[in-house]
């Protein structure tokens, strides 16, 4: 099973998550508005628990899920913090961003650079 990392800043979403995909491996909460200056601040926590995350897992050829060595993201605040997050992790290939929609958490999508200019 992937890692789950919930992100929360405001508005507290790991009961959902919890509910519907399990117990998190971490998670980064600041159930607040938070201050444009604390950003890199909550940056750095969420990208060294995802890190973190990364590094524990042993990769195991013979998994029988290819989710076993991923780190999923559910994400809940700022738009700006997030994007700055996205920026960081973005092209790391064993993380992915799950989007809750009508009633459930989803994969998004991957999306590339290369795909965007052709």
């Amino acid at each position: 099973m992937a890692k789950i990392i919930v992100i929360e800043i405001g508005k507290s979403v790991v009961g959902a998550v919890i509910k519907h995909l399990g117990r998190p491996y971490a998670v980064v909460s600041y159930p607040r508005e938070v201050h444009i200056n604390e950003f890199k601040k909550i940056v750095k926590e969420a990208y060294q628990k995802i890190n973190d995350a990364l590094s524990s897992s042993e990769y195991d050829s013979s998994s029988s899920s290819s989710s076993d060595n991923e780190v999923w993201l559910i994400l809940s605040g700022p738009l700006a913090l997030i994007f700055q997050l996205g920026q960081i992790v973005g092209e790391i290939d064993n993380v992915k961003v799950l989007q809750y929609y009508n009633g459930e958490y989803h994969i998004v999508p991957s999306i590339s650079k290369d795909e965007l200019s052709r």
